[in-house]
């Protein structure tokens, strides 16, 4: 299926390694986006399956990097995540050694031929992982892979995508902040948030460094949502402490502790913030847990 079927490419093992093929996809508008574990393998697309007339650009990922071989363009290669272009309208051999992780976006030419002068010029290595903009698309992919229900994202998500691929292949520049970079963007801000909510020098100059945008752009990403950068950072904290009080592991955990782990300071406060947001107070969250 993921061969001739859904990409129409051969697929030819190793001899001296044992098939292994995982793989799931998520069909959007225009595209869909596949994420996979397989075995080192060739991957090739020959005249005869050409005849498809199918015009597609595939952007794939893998962990070990990629070695191919264009007829008229020549031998490329790709460092381990960073992305090989493969247009469907080319002959191509794809070789892969290390593919514990994969991931690949076949989306429509037609997507980016009104946004990118000179597609058909595009190195087939140029998009690495050192340029933000590079960067933004395969975190924002990646993401989608990891939702609950990304279906019901799917018409935003494919127009996000579709912005992002315009920045990354040069056919406008990312400080115009279209949505897709601005929906990026703010993915990984909350990523970011979410992996540091202990730190207590977490704030919006410490984003503004991390992601080289100004405080001003964190306020407004968030502010485009409804809310404030201190009141989300604030809303993840305090579910972090009530899934650490309805989890019968931690019962024995100090609630002022818990809360001081990220950043409550003043206990008061916290009380006061708590129940606000979840009718309870954390004693009484604390108390039924126990009576579970």
């Amino acid at each position: 299926f993921y061969g001739r079927i859904q990409m129409r490419l051969d697929i030819t093992p190793r001899a001296d390694t044992p098939l292994k093929f995982s793989a799931r996809t998520l069909i959007l508008p225009e595209m869909n986006l596949t994420k996979g574990n397989v075995s080192p393998m060739v991957w090739e697309r020959n005249s005869g399956l050409m005849a498809d007339g199918n015009d597609d650009i595939i952007l794939s990922w893998n962990k070990g990097g990629y070695r191919f071989t264009m007829p008229g363009r020549g031998d490329f290669s790709t460092d381990p995540g960073t992305a090989a272009i493969l247009p469907m309208d080319r002959r191509y051999s794809v070789a892969s050694e290390d593919s514990q992780w994969t991931m690949a976006l076949q989306f429509k030419r037609s997507l980016l031929v009104p946004l990118v002068k000179n597609l058909d010029d595009v190195r087939p290595d140029s998009l690495g992982r050192t340029l933000p903009a590079h960067r933004l698309l395969f975190d924002y992919l990646w993401s989608l892979l990891h939702i609950e229900e990304p279906e019901t994202l799917a018409p935003l998500a494919s127009r996000h995508i579709t912005d992002l691929l315009a920045v990354s292949f040069g056919g406008m520049e990312a400080h115009t902040h279209p949505p897709g970079v601005r929906a990026a963007r703010l993915a990984a801000i909350k990523q970011h948030i979410a992996r540091n909510l202990t730190d207590p020098g977490l704030n919006a100059g410490q984003i503004s460094r991390k992601f080289g945008i100004s405080e001003r752009y964190v306020r407004q990403l968030f502010a485009g949502e409804g809310t404030s950068f201190s009141d989300y950072v604030n809303g993840e904290r305090l579910a972090y402490v009530h899934s650490c009080l309805t989890d019968r592991r931690q019962l024995l955990r100090r609630i002022a502790d818990i809360a001081f782990e990220v950043g409550f300071n003043e206990p008061s406060t916290f009380y006061r913030q708590f129940r606000l947001r979840y009718g309870m107070t954390p004693t009484e969250v604390r108390a039924l847990t126990e009576g579970r």
